[in-house]
């Protein structure tokens, strides 16, 4: 049994221990193995133009597809990050790879504001808002597609609808370690109901 998780930082998970990042996790709780092919910086182009090498080649049973993040912290319209994840949806389909979308970790504007960082193109407000509506985007064309849906922005929010304390790191943009041990959580959980060879043990 073999899963990719293919992504940009937040699959990458360099900012953690190697062995608390969500990719690694799924693999100890679930015993299969998962390739993370996750590259922090990387776009949804990126992740289109190497998913073949770095996804299909292995042939998997399922793909977790994680992005979107960093086209919008360079003011890229919504519409063609969403064309470039479906795009590698339905190239796993086709392969017959079972592909999984993943929903982005919202960011901790507030905390990220005080870290001596390259800025949004367009600033943090609006970075802000057009993550959001990228997720409900995606949420809501995962249902019309019948694609299988990991929400990872709603773990990271609270009741109030903003940003957990103390999910993050401190730069407001990736998850601590307890942040990835949520993630991994509903991946398991999400994964243990799709139609795959995983063992319950």
């Amino acid at each position: 049994m073999l899963i990719v998780c293919h992504g940009d930082s937040l699959t990458e998970a360099s900012d953690v221990n190697p062995a608390e990042g969500w990719p690694a996790l799924v693999a100890s709780r679930l015993k299969v193995k998962v390739i993370n092919s996750g590259i922090g910086g990387d776009t949804s182009g990126g992740l289109l133009a190497r998913f073949y090498p770095d996804v299909i080649h292995h042939r998997p049973e399922a793909v977790i597809i994680l992005g979107g993040a960093n086209d919008l912290w360079w003011n890229l319209d919504i519409g063609p990050i969403q064309a470039n994840l479906f795009a590698m949806a339905c190239q796993a389909r086709f392969h017959g790879i079972t592909p999984v979308l993943g929903l982005p970790v919202p960011l901790h504007g507030e905390r990220a504001r005080t870290q001596e960082m390259l800025q949004p193109a367009a600033g943090w407000e609006l970075c802000c808002r057009k993550l959001s509506a990228l997720v409900e985007a995606l949420r809501s064309a995962s249902r019309a597609c019948s694609l299988a849906c990991l929400d990872f922005h709603s773990l990271f929010l609270d009741s109030w609808g903003g940003a957990r304390d103390e999910l993050y790191l401190g730069n407001g943009l990736h998850p601590n370690a307890a942040g990835h041990r949520r993630m991994a959580d509903a991946a398991v959980d999400l994964l243990r109901e799709l139609p795959l060879p995983i063992s319950e043990a």
